[in-house]
Parts: C-alpha cells; structure tokens; sequence
C-alpha cells in the first residue's frame, strides 16, 4: 500500500471520512513488489451523517472536474475492478447521477462476443476510449484477462502471462497521448461478501444480480486472490498506481473511491470556466436584454 498507512484496521478503531484526507495517498500502491491483500484495512468506516455531507462535497466537485475536462478538452479513463458484490455499481450510480451525460460513458464489461474472441483482446477496449473533452468508465475492463480469464482458464498461461507487459504499454501509450487513468479495486472481505449475497439472494429487487458464475468464483478466491495481488504487484504503476480501496463498508468506500478519483484526474487541472470574450458578451446582452435581478 501507500507509504503512508492508514489506521482503519488498528484495534477497533474505525476510519472516519474527513475532506482533508487524501484517498489517492491512503490507498495507492506505490511500492508494488510486496503487496498482499492483507495489507487492506478491513474496518475503515463512516458514520451516516459525515457520508451525506461528504458525498455532496464530493459530487459538487465531481461536476466541476467534468466540466474542466471539457474547457480543456482533455480525456480520462476510469476503471473499475473488484470482488463480486463489492460495490462498484453503487460508486458509479453516484458518480454518473450528477454528471452530465453527454460527456460521460459507462462500459459495463463482460465475456467478448464471437467477433471479439477473434481479435486481440485490447482491442475492444481502444474502440471504447473516450475523445476528448469526454470521461469513460470501465466497470471491470482490459484486466480480466489476468483475472477471470487466467483463474478460468480462458486464456492460456502464455497468454495471461505476456498480458501483463501488454498492459503496462497500453496504459503507458494512453499517458504518452494525453489520457488520465485512474485504476480503483474495491476489496470486499470474504465474510461481507457471503452476507450481501445472502441479501441480494432474498431481495426480488437484486435477485438478477446473484449467477452460478458469482457462486463458482467465490468458491476459488485464494486463486482469484493469488491473481489480484500478483496483477497489482505487475502493473501498479508510477503513473497509473491502483487504488485499492476498504470496501466492507460500502458508504466509506464510495467516499475514498470517488475524493480518489476527483484528486488523480483533477491534478494538475485549472478548474475555473474560461472568462467569456467581450464579444460573445455583447451579443448576449443585446438579444437577452439587461439583466433584471
């Protein structure tokens, strides 16, 4: 994890969501070649009134980003991984809720078609970037290909295996051409998981959203573990670290995730509207009229 640890998992202590607290610090993995899982706390925390507050905050600022991302015209590529039942659709919902969507896209991903399987298995994912002045979301993304593609034995062992060099040059070519990434993996605890699939199990609402596939990939999480640590310890990157976020608490997770994402692609970035031009003015005020306020 970050050099900087975070105290959510000492005792019974629990973390607290303060704006102060830089997420993209607390949960980057900088130093990759030791990373364990284990290394996530697993008890960060918000209370109810703290969350409501800080997801306003949050969202104010997210619209601002997608806003300087137009002025700019820049463009960012946002990727979502993590275990089943994690929370990852309920990030997003509270993302996209606020932005406008003429300027964002979500790609839900899964199994490639029969056309898809025909080709190099990034090259669906270069036909999703976003142009720019544009933000694209990838809920799950190019690295199934280490994850349930090599734990299902859907790729060979030589093809997950040079898929990590591979992955490393696409997202170096996309920082070369002026994309902003941001890599979050929600971890979920093992227990947490079996009871938000109980729930989703007697809920009719959520129902749909409980497969034979999610049963079968939770009975093989010490494989699938063994292929999330060695994928962050392959490609967490300097200029593209993942971000792996305490997710047995989905209200703190939502906040770290989303103050993360708004820090990483907002660096760096002026996010004040360009001044109007003095013509543009002038026209305005003689076709709307002085203003009456």
């Amino acid at each position: 994890m970050a050099s900087k640890k975070t105290d959510a998992g000492d005792g019974d202590k629990k973390k607290s969501a303060d704006a102060g607290i830089h997420y993209e610090d607390q949960f980057a993995v900088w130093q990759p070649n030791d990373f364990k899982l284990a290394d996530v706390p697993e008890n960060a925390s918000v209370n109810g009134d703290t969350y409501v507050s800080a997801l306003d905050a949050l969202q104010d600022k997210l619209r601002e980003l997608q806003l300087a991302f137009l002025y700019n015209r820049l463009k960012g590529v946002i990727v979502f991984e993590g275990w089943d039942a994690a929370g990852k659709g309920g990030v997003i919902r509270r993302m996209t809720s606020v932005m406008d969507p003429r300027a964002v896209r979500v790609w839900p991903i899964s199994a490639p078609d029969e056309r898809e399987r025909e080709e190099h298995y990034l090259q669906r994912f270069w036909r999703r970037l976003p142009p720019n002045g544009e933000l694209g979301i990838f809920d799950r993304s190019w690295y199934g290909r280490v994850l349930v593609e090599r734990v299902e034995e859907f790729a060979t062992r030589e093809e997950w295996g040079r898929a990590y060099t591979e992955i490393n040059s696409f997202e170096a070519s996309l920082a070369s051409d002026g994309f902003r990434l941001v890599k979050i993996f929600l971890h979920v605890g093992h227990d947490v998981q079996a009871q938000r699939f109980r729930d989703r199990l007697h809920d009719p609402l959520k129902q749909w959203k409980l497969t034979p596939d999610d049963l079968r990939n939770r009975s093989k999480r010490d494989v699938y573990e063994e292929a999330v640590e060695e994928m962050v310890r392959r490609t967490s990157a300097p200029n593209a670290p993942w971000h792996m976020v305490p997710a047995n608490d989905k209200k703190f997770a939502r906040l770290a995730a989303i103050s993360t994402i708004v820090r990483s692609l907002g660096a760096s970035i002026d996010f004040k509207p360009p001044a109007l031009s003095p013509e543009f003015l002038e026209q305005a005020k003689k076709e709307l009229g002085p203003d009456k306020q």
